[in-house]
């Protein structure tokens, strides 16, 4: 092997680095944090140009700084001239840097902007990009990343980066995100903690190394950092967060899209400008106390850190001088004052014009007028490039027109817009079938679990069955540590361990596997990611948070805000899950929901039905009331049939124990990939209290494989000394309670006829494991992945 060659030694700063930095850090209100900055500008900055062969191309790593906007039709001035300025003084020629704005065009299609139209959408994201040129950005190291296509085209890895930051977080923590949706803490839906997740998202897809968004996203830009050190990345994303320009109207922390006088918009006339500033407040004395610390929970979540800086003040006149009209480098101002009326005076420097106006040297309509001034010449020349550019023009006329169109009420009976993935028409699944999700894998996998999902198959009767593998469900949830080759191994065993089930009890005739469709969840949602994640995205919005954790619908106390979120992700895509599918039928769990959540006090509220036992079934059948009860949506996606599996077998083998402590290693569940030997180990240590029908696992267990009460005249023969009785013969579950309970029957004598059905069955089982493949590569993953987690738990 060849030596290695000796590291680079450090690069020195230099006096245009330092440039660099300052030109940089004057953007933003706080950046965290300086010191990483400058490590970015000597790694990736000015002087580390690498070209390729030709010479020609730079091929070195650049500084990547990121922003994203919706393209909704309009831009107030702080995205357009202030953007500009910003965009400019951070890729300033030499800096080596490249500005990617996200053009959240997939966000404007589901939040159904221009008619959902993404053609549309498309044109009002080129005319915001047009107006940013009109303005004086300097396009050459900007690019522009449409999230349609590149959420759409790179789908295998933006959504499990999304689940993955999402499983690192708990309620809590994404509540505190929600101020970049402006919205209270306490009055949410479950979008809005999933909007957070995305942006977080966003940042890591684009390879991001500095968020340079407003103060307001600083929350979920924070985060990103945080998801760092979760996910143990050495590079944290630097946060450089510019001003929040005030609205214009008393008390407005920000600007606002739905009230056109609260900003100055990128297309407002002359006549705009003036009529919105004379009106606009402007305080010559503080009218405003400091915001005490920790606002309550019916604060707006968006006031509470929206200024960094100390400012009871609060005028949106001073505002738009300092952070619009004096931003650009070598900047000025002028107005009238009162030792200069007809002249007016010349300002360089912010604060001189700030000291000026609170001493009364210019008055509120001297700076008024000023800024009118200033603000009309600045928007000047993107006025005239509309004007007489033929294609700005002709984006600018294109615009109006989806405005005008957008603006026209939908009739009455028009039928809703329905974002969903279609299995059936992708031709995955057959249609009409009866629908069950696999449970959450585990490392140890029981046979109750797969005796309870055999189960709920065979409670779809003679109807096509569909049985979805939840990969990525299991990952946002962190099961196995979201590793998708354990997952993958789970699920590899548990199907091999149901077809020995189904074999045993149903044979190879009646076999109900062989009627099963399995569909991998992961390769599913990639057949359409961009309609199923809609469609999650939209079960979010309809669900208050609250509904979707479980409180307030009859279920119990529901989740705590101290538990991971990924809880509320799985449970929205579980609602997409059963859309995609649009099954007949849906079998679910009545006392244990399939994302692994345990239902406490479980009650039915007045007049609900006892399909609704679930907080699973409550969201299905709430969703397709609400918004897919059109007559011409109703007849293609009807509410499916609900069946909650309460009667199925018990095989638990020791009573619950409330603490860990008590607990003997797996003693509790035969396992999946248990040794025959082990069922004769565990059913003897099994409980089984002489007299005690109420909690007795040998009898449950043999009832179920024996297949007593089952209909098919199958029986049971306990062998016994002539001394004890002799041999017996069983039919019926009640018979063998009865005896049991009259102790007739001995708990060694049921054990032992138990462990022979047990050892029969286990050895068909690891004969089956063996066959497979994968199943039996599966095994050995999961025991080595049990093994690994062990050694961490010591550490």
């Amino acid at each position: 092997m060849a030596p290695l060659p000796a590291a680079a030694p450090p690069r020195e700063w230099t006096p245009a680095m330092q440039s660099d930095l300052a030109r940089i850090l004057s953007v933003g209100e706080e950046c965290i944090s300086e010191k990483e900055l400058r490590g970015l500008i000597l790694a990736k900055g000015r002087g580390t140009e690498r070209f390729d062969d030709d010479g020609g191309v730079d091929v070195a790593p650049r500084i990547r700084l990121y922003d994203g906007f919706e393209p909704s039709g309009r831009m107030h001035i702080a995205q357009g001239l202030l953007k500009s300025v910003n965009v400019n003084k951070c890729t300033s020629p030499g800096t080596h840097s490249t500005f990617c704005f996200w053009v959240a065009d997939w966000f404007a299609l589901m939040n159904d902007k221009m008619g959902g139209d993404l053609t549309k959408i498309g044109i009002v994201g080129e005319y915001l990009i047009e107006v940013w040129k009109a303005a004086g950005m300097d396009l050459e190291n900007v690019e522009f990343r449409w999230a349609s296509t590149e959420i759409t085209e790179k789908a295998n890895v933006y959504w499990p980066l999304m689940l993955d930051v999402a499983r690192r977080f708990n309620v809590t923590r994404i509540k505190k995100c929600c101020q970049i949706m402006g919205r209270m803490e306490g009055n949410l839906t479950s979008a809005q903690v999933l909007y957070p997740l995305m942006q977080c998202t966003d940042v890591f897809f684009l390879k991001a190394d500095i968020c340079q968004l407003g103060v307001d996203q600083r929350k979920v830009n924070m985060l990103a950092r945080e998801y760092c050190d979760a996910a143990k990345k050495k590079f944290k994303p630097v946060i450089l967060s510019h001003h929040m320009l005030y609205g214009l109207k008393k008390g407005q922390e920000k600007m606002s899209k739905s009230d056109p006088d609260s900003a100055i918009f990128m297309e407002d006339t002359v006549e705009d400008v003036e009529r919105k500033i004379n009106k606009a407040y402007c305080p010559v004395e503080s009218e405003f106390a400091l915001a005490a610390p920790g606002m309550g929970g019916d604060a707006d979540a968006g006031k509470e850190s929206m200024q960094l800086k100390e400012d009871t003040l609060k005028n949106p006149i001073l505002d738009y001088v300092q952070h619009i009209v004096m931003s650009p480098p070598n900047s000025t101002f002028t107005c009238a004052t009162a030792s200069s009326p007809s002249e007016g005076k010349t300002y360089s420097n912010y604060e001189d014009v700030k000291t000026d106006f609170l001493n009364g040297e210019i008055t509120p309509e001297h700076l008024k007028k000023g800024l009118i001034d200033s603000l009309n010449k600045l928007l000047q020349p993107v006025r005239d490039h509309f004007a007489n550019d033929a294609t700005a023009k002709r984006l600018l006329d294109q615009v109006r027109e989806f405005k005008r169109s957008d603006a026209t009420p939908a009739a009455d009976d028009a039928v809703p817009k329905v974002f969903r993935l279609d299995l059936v028409e992708k031709g995955m699944i057959p249609a009409n079938c009866h629908f069950v999700m696999a449970p959450l894998p585990s490392s140890n996998p029981t046979l109750q679990s797969a005796s309870h999902l055999l189960a709920k198959l065979s409670a779809g009767g003679d109807d096509s069955k569909v049985l979805m593998l939840m990969d990525w469900t299991a990952k946002v949830n962190s099961a196995l540590d979201s590793d998708a080759k354990v997952i993958s191994a789970y699920y590899s065993v548990l199907l091999s361990s149901l077809r020995a089930l189904d074999k045993h009890f149903n044979g190879d005739e009646n076999s109900i596997m062989k009627n099963v469709t399995i569909v991998l969840q992961s390769e599913a949602i990639l057949r359409d990611p961009s309609n199923y994640w809609i469609s999650v995205i939209n079960a979010g919005r309809h669900f208050s948070l609250d509904a979707v954790m479980g409180a307030g619908i009859g279920l119990g106390e529901g989740m705590k805000d101290s538990e991971g979120v990924g809880v509320v992700i799985g449970r929205l895509m579980m609602v997409a899950d059963v859309l995609a599918v649009n099954p007949k039928s849906v079998a679910l769990d009545a006392a244990v929901d399939d994302m692994g959540v345990a239902l406490s006090n479980l009650s039915l509220q007045d007049g609900e039905a006892a399909s609704t036992q679930s907080v699973e079934a409550h969201l299905i059948q709430e969703y397709y009331n609400a918004k897919l009860s059109h007559p011409a949506l109703a007849d293609q996606c009807p509410v499916p049939t609900i069946t909650h599996i309460t009667d199925g077998a018990r095989l638990q083998l020791q009573p619950p124990r409330e603490s860990a402590a008590l607990k003997t290693e797996f003693d509790e569940y035969f396992l999946l990939d248990d040794p025959k030997v082990n069922a004769k180990s565990k059913m003897k240590k099994a409980f089984c209290e002489p007299g005690n029908v109420d909690f007795c696992p040998p009898i449950e267990i043999l009832a179920y494989f024996g297949g007593l009460d089952s209909g098919t005249g199958k029986e049971v023969v306990i062998q016994r000394s002539p001394d004890n009785g002799g041999d017996v013969t069983y039919t019926s579950k009640s018979a063998l309670l009865n005896d049991f309970e009259s102790g007739a029957l001995h708990p060694g004598d049921l054990k032992e006829v138990v462990s022979t059905v047990m050892v029969a069955f286990f050895t068909t089982l690891s004969e089956e494991i063996k066959k497979d493949g994968d199943a039996a590569k599966g095994a050995k993953a999961l025991k080595a992945f049990e093994k690994k987690m062990s050694k961490q738990k010591k550490k």
